[in-house]
């Protein structure tokens, strides 16, 4: 059980439904989950968050594949089961082999991954682990995102380790039935 309890639609008043609604939307989900119904005890700000995190996964600049990498990346990095389970699957869908997904999931990267995937992986530890990022792998990354891609990517990051952060403290459910495959 959750630290907080779970807000539900009816318990807001209309402008946390509109932001209740929004993230619903935003996920083309027909109910909220769990970690945001938690979030909803502040419902602004948990409607900036997670608009911040419908416009990074739905409008990057990065190629869907490094994308989704870097958010398994970054859920590994904090044992989000949540964003793992969710997101992994993703990962596989947009051209991440499974290979990479498991060497992921067992710590193995950055070595299992070569190219783009390894830079980006390199890219999203630095940020996590050492709370930077080298000049060179910074220019590397760029090279190959652009400004923006590199960007995204750093909010991608930066958003993912909210909500990893955010479920750390609440310890919200995973829901619907489903099981962490971390």
């Amino acid at each position: 059980m959750a630290r907080v309890p779970y807000v539900a639609r009816e318990e807001l008043d209309s402008d946390g439904q509109a932001i209740y609604d929004r993230i619903r939307e935003d996920r083309g989900a027909a109910e909220v989950g769990l970690q945001f119904r938690a979030l909803l005890h502040n419902p602004q700000a948990a409607g900036h968050l997670t608009s911040m995190g419908a416009a990074l996964r739905f409008q990057s600049a990065m190629p869907e594949d490094l994308k989704e990498l870097a958010i398994i990346l970054a859920a590994r990095e904090w044992d989000s089961g949540i964003e793992w389970t969710g997101h992994a699957v993703l990962a596989a869908q947009a051209g991440v082999s499974h290979e990479a997904i498991e060497g992921i999931r067992t710590g193995q990267a950055p070595g299992c991954l070569a190219g783009a995937q390894a830079a980006v992986a390199r890219f999203v530890q630095q940020m996590i682990r050492e709370k930077d990022v080298s000049d060179a792998n910074f220019e590397a990354v760029r090279e190959l995102l652009g400004d923006r891609g590199v960007v995204d990517l750093t909010m991608t990051v930066s958003y993912y380790t909210a909500l990893a952060l955010a479920q750390i403290a609440l310890r919200p459910e995973m829901g619907g039935g489903r099981v962490s495959t971390l």
